[in-house]
């Protein structure tokens, strides 16, 4: 039981984490003017340029990263994802913008999270890992379990302090940056697409 428990705990962190929840810092930058959506024609492979551009994280991409998180756990928790997230770069400012809804299933209940916002910050990037900072959260969560909404910082505590992207590698690809993604228990790599 315990273990099942601290699994729940760590896992829903992961949640929380990719979905960006946290709260709000007062001195995050305000976004610049973005560049065009990248297309395969007009695609960067030099970091840290490659990163620039409006993105988005399929909703199967976002699947193989819950499917993680549930191996991790020893499928303790798993997870069905519908819905696609957007990331963009513009050089100084990102942008995650979750629109999803996660139906979220343990031992004991299931419940469905919806999500739809914006989080937003600075970052810097070298030639391997991106690097994010002043995060601004602006995003609506409701997880609801047996038809009752619950409160999800109760339920949740510190894990809404998560930041997925900071530290993590990446590498340019003819598909669009590919990004190691803090998932509770170690980095996954999320493909981004333009888009």
């Amino acid at each position: 039981m315990h273990r099942i428990s601290f699994a729940v705990t760590v896992t829903t962190a992961a949640v929380l984490a990719l979905t960006g929840c946290g709260p709000a810092a007062p001195t995050a930058p305000v976004a610049n003017d973005r560049t065009a959506t990248p297309t395969p024609d007009t695609l960067n492979l030099e970091p840290p340029a490659c990163l620039i551009g409006d993105w988005t994280i399929t909703q199967e991409e976002l699947q193989v990263f819950y499917n993680s998180v549930r191996d991790a756990t020893d499928g303790a928790v798993s997870f069905v994802v519908e819905g696609d997230t957007g990331l963009s770069f513009d050089g100084t400012v990102f942008a995650y913008e979750p629109d999803l809804v996660l139906t979220i299933s343990t031992p004991a209940t299931e419940g469905v999270a919806t999500l739809a916002g914006t989080i937003s910050g600075a970052y810097s990037a070298d030639e391997t890992t991106v690097t994010t900072t002043n995060e601004t959260v602006d995003v609506t969560y409701d997880y609801v379990v047996g038809g009752v909404s619950q409160d999800a910082s109760v339920i949740f505590g510190d894990a809404l302090l998560g930041s997925p992207i900071n530290g993590g590698d990446y590498t340019c690809t003819p598909d669009g940056p590919l990004i190691s993604f803090d998932n509770g228990f170690g980095r996954v790599p999320v493909q981004l697409t333009a888009g």
